[in-house]
């Protein structure tokens, strides 16, 4: 059984050093596929860690360069004649124009707006289909201000709300005053009662007239080049670890689902078992898309992993609203927690329990080995204090005494942040606490130190628990506002994939499980920047050979 592979090896681990024992409604989360949904902020998911701002900001600008175009696509709704069923969202108000259009004489104006999110919607619940994959774009033209937009859409099942943004390099762009501007996204549609896209912008307090014509809504069929004579990555890493994926639901059907039992033993729910998605309103628990994901997964003898159940991310406001009293605050994250793993007792193996305690960096002025100090102001932390971390840990082991709860985390490779991370797991251990691993997300870029995450793996290693890669990806920047990848960055990729699984296997010993954190570079929560193994029609890119055979593959393409 694919499943059982670690499930002897780890315990002794575990056993001995236990004693025995990833939104408010009005602001979208990026999908994740995100976490990330994922998708959501861009410091809630860790798009790059800070140092690589300035590189971000040129490659924005070559993306927003790539936006100012004249094409005009044939299939475009103008509104030489109506509104085409588009209505105000919150407070914005639409209506047609002569001022300014792309093409004809008419657009459409939204005035109006008092937040970022308000703006203007396409309602598309009879034009869709749950599970589909859908293109967005539009021209749109701010009339003052240089503004930031994204294309995003939001799904209603069983009146609980979720928001996603399209991905590609045109679904968030700058627009300057009097300028039409190109946007462009894809996104993989959810399970829906009703759908509606819109566009909204990024910066809070943003709240600008702006004008859109030429707008195209449709399916995006995807012919998959999915080879299955290819070796099986999970086999080729039997002997070593678990070899993970990040999935949604749309992933657990047809040649999907295929393609993840052919290459995966271990299944993480990217989004659909966070608090937001699994309890929206106090008591009203929503199981459906979870359960689907674990029983597809056990159905195909995978080993499922929970993910997440304490984060300041896609939580929803009523579990720790300000000036909540502290016992009212760890009662709701007891009983969340409690709830959430009775439920998949036995069945849900591994527990991402509280997810990015700390910030992307610890400040210079802290110690990090006075790690409450380190901590990221969170509304549990505002509500509870640092407890809440044991608390979590103790609630989840108490629902369910055989899982492996995992505290996770990115940027461990920076060596102040990893060391916070060390003394408060270390210091946790020593009270009992029940925590069996670190969880090293590992959201990479082509500037990574691969010495600097071997350096981590085995700080952490001294814990005495085992460690996983739980979110790996690795972004070629350079690539940013290109429709493919640069053939430079992918061979650069692949060899980074292939140094780390290099030291993945040096160090299987203390390596529990690596999860890759997504199946495709076009649904990835990090699309634009084409982070993972495999293509948008899941055919293989260079990483997969690297990740296949990274000995051979350094050998014939050098550093």
């Amino acid at each position: 059984m694919k499943k059982m592979i670690f499930a002897l090896a780890l315990l002794p681990l575990v056993f001995a050093a236990c004693g025995g024992n990833e939104t408010t409604p009005h602001e979208s989360p990026v999908p994740a596929e995100a976490e990330q949904d994922e998708n959501l902020h861009a410091d809630e998911l860790h798009a790059e860690s800070d140092r690589h701002t300035e590189e971000l900001q040129s490659e924005e600008l070559r993306a927003e360069s790539i936006a100012h175009t004249t094409e005009i696509d044939p299939d475009a709704m103008s509104f030489e004649t109506g509104d085409h069923s588009f209505s105000g969202r919150g407070s914005g108000e639409v209506s047609r124009s002569t001022r300014a259009a792309h093409s004809g004489n008419y657009s459409l104006l939204v005035t109006g707006r008092t937040a970022s999110w308000n703006g203007i919607q396409l309602p598309v619940t009879e034009i869709a289909e749950p599970f589909g994959e859908y293109e967005f774009s539009l021209w749109v033209r701010p009339t003052d201000d240089a503004t930031t937009f994204q294309l995003s859409a939001e799904f209603i099942l069983d009146g609980n709300p979720t928001w996603r943004h399209f991905s590609g390099p045109l679904a968030s762009v700058t627009a300057r005053p009097g300028e039409w501007t190109h946007m462009r996204g894809l996104l993989p549609f959810y399970g829906f009662d009703t759908a509606a896209v819109y566009i909204e912008t990024n910066q809070a307090g943003a709240t600008a007239d702006f004008f859109i014509d030429d707008v195209v809504f449709r399916s995006v069929a995807v012919e998959y080049d999915f080879d299955p004579d290819l070796p099986r990555l999970f086999e080729i890493y039997a002997d070593y670890f678990l070899l993970g994926t990040a999935v949604v639901p749309r992933d657990m059907r047809g040649e999907r689902l295929t393609f993840i039992n052919h290459h995966f033993n271990a299944v993480t729910a990217g989004n659909d078992m966070k608090p937001d998605a699994l309890q929206p309103r106090p008591g009203d628990f929503t199981w459906a898309a979870a359960d689907m994901i674990v029983n597809e997964t056990l159905a195909g003898d995978m080993y499922m992993i929970g993910h997440t159940l304490a984060w300041h991310a896609q939580s929803p406001e009523w579990m720790n609203p300000a000036g909540i009293s502290r016992e009212d605050a760890i009662r709701n994250l007891e009983t969340h927690i409690y709830e959430v793993v009775s439920r998949y007792r036995g069945q849900v193996l591994v527990w991402d329990v509280v997810n990015e305690a700390f910030p992307s960096s610890i400040p210079g002025g802290v110690i990090p080995s006075v790690w409450r100090a380190a901590l990221r102001p969170t509304p549990w932390l505002d509500a509870i204090g640092p407890e809440f971390i044991e608390i979590a840990f103790r609630a989840a082991h108490a629902a369910d005494p055989d899982a492996i709860l995992i505290y996770n985390d990115y940027n461990l490779d920076n060596p102040r942040k990893r060391e916070a991370v060390f003394h408060m797991v270390q210091e946790l251990l020593e009270n009992g606490v029940p925590i069996h691993g670190v969880g090293m997300q590992g959201h990479y870029n082509l500037r990574t130190n691969p010495q600097d995450v071997e350096d981590s793996i085995l700080r952490f290693a001294e814990l005495g628990i085992p460690v996983s890669i739980t979110e790996l990806d690795i972004t070629a920047q350079g690539s940013l506002g290109y429709d493919a990848m640069r053939e430079q960055d992918e061979l650069a990729q692949a060899i980074l994939y292939a140094r780390l699984f290099q030291i993945f296997r040096e160090h299987s010993d203390v390596i529990h499980r690596v999860t890759i954190w997504g199946l495709d570079d076009a649904t990835s929560w990090r699309s634009d920047r084409f982070p993972l193994p495999f293509n948008r029609d899941l055919s293989a890119k260079k990483a997969f050979a690297a990740i296949a055979d990274p000995a051979g593959f350094l050998a014939e393409f050098g550093e």
